[in-house]
C-alpha cells in the first residue's frame, strides 16, 4: 500500500464516526486519536488494520510531514499511536527526503516503510536514512516545487535501505 494523505486536514466531520470506533477495542483507531486538526496518522492507523494477518507480507509506504513524527505530548494520541507501532515491531524504516519537493509546500517530508514482516536482521531496530541531500534543483519553480530527486539519487536512498545501513 502506497498513500499521500493530506497535511494537516482536519477530520472534524467524521469525528462522531472516529470516536465511536475509537472506543471499540478492536476497531482502527482505539489506540489513540490525533489533534482533529491534523488526520495524518488516522490514514497510517486505517493502513495498518488492513495489512495481512494470515502470515503474509504487507508493506505500506506513506509520505507524511513532521506531524506524526514530533506532535503530541507523552500520553497522548498520537505518541500512544507511534509507541503501538513500535511495540508492534512494525516501523522498518523512515526517510527525510529533501523539503521542496512538492508543489504546494516547501516543508520537509518522510517516507514512512511500516511491515507486518521484518526480515531478521531488522527485526526490533528501526532504519532512519538523512536523503534530505538527495535532489537537484529544478530549472523552473513549480510553485514551492524546487527540487526533485534523479534516478541516482533515488539509487543511493535505495542502496542505503537495501544495504540497511
Amino acid at each position: 500500500m502506497i498513500s499521500n494523505p493530506p497535511y494537516g486536514v482536519s477530520w472534524k466531520k467524521e469525528k462522531s464516526y472516529i470516536l465511536k470506533e475509537s472506543k471499540d477495542p478492536s476497531g482502527r483507531f482505539s489506540i489513540g486519536l490525533p489533534k482533529v486538526s491534523d488526520g495524518q496518522i488516522l490514514f497510517l492507523q486505517h493502513m495498518i488494520s488492513k495489512m495481512e494477518t494470515t502470515g503474509q507480507c504487507s508493506r505500506i509506504g506513506v509520505v507524511f510531514n513532521g506531524s506524526p513524527l514530533f506532535t503530541g505530548d507523552s500520553g497522548s494520541g498520537p505518541s500512544e499511536i507511534r509507541k503501538w507501532i513500535i511495540q508492534n515491531d512494525w516501523l522498518e524504516t523512515i526517510i527525510q527526503l529533501p523539503n521542496q519537493l512538492f508543489f504546494n509546500t516547501g516543508i520537509p517530508t518522510y517516507f514512512w516503510i511500516v511491515t507486518n514482516k521484518k526480515s531478521e536482521e531488522r527485526k526490533g531496530k528501526i532504519q532512519l536514512i538523512d536523503g534530505s541531500d538527495q535532489y537537484e534543483l529544478m530549472r523552473k519553480s513549480l510553485g514551492k516545487k524546487r527540487k526533485l530527486i534523479n534516478e541516482e539519487h533515488l539509487k543511493k536512498i535505495l542502496n542505503t535501505y537495501m544495504s540497511f545501513k
